[in-house]
């Protein structure tokens, strides 16, 4: 989610956004949705970025289930009209997983995923 301190979720400028690299998949996808926008400040770690954001101002994607907390203190704010990108999660398991484990596990990162974005 793009989300800013300015309470007016004004236009995004280059100047105030905190571009945190999620890994290919977003960049990619940014380059396709945001191909003109040149952050001046990059990071690799989600917290610092949001952490940056908040103390010095400014604007930057981050999980939605990071920024809620501070959506609804009203710290932050949802930039209205931008691209929202998802975040995959993978699992990894051996072909010869017992059934018994892995159907239980695998229902419960399902839910755990769901609650986390709603």
């Amino acid at each position: 989610m793009l989300v800013t301190t300015d309470p007016g979720g004004g236009p995004l400028s280059d100047k105030e956004y905190v571009y945190v690299d999620w890994g290919a998949d977003f960049v990619l996808q940014h380059s396709m949705s945001m191909p003109s926008v040149t952050p001046n400040l990059f990071v690799n770690l989600g917290p610092l970025g949001l952490s940056y954001v908040l103390s010095a101002g400014g604007a930057g994607y981050f999980r939605m289930r990071a920024v809620r907390p501070h959506l609804s203190a009203k710290r932050l704010h949802l930039v209205p009209g931008m691209s929202r990108f998802s975040y995959p999660i993978y699992v990894v398991y051996s072909a010869t997983v017992d059934e018994a484990i892995l159907d239980p596990a695998l229902a419960g990162l399902r839910s755990v995923s769901k609650t986390a974005i709603e």
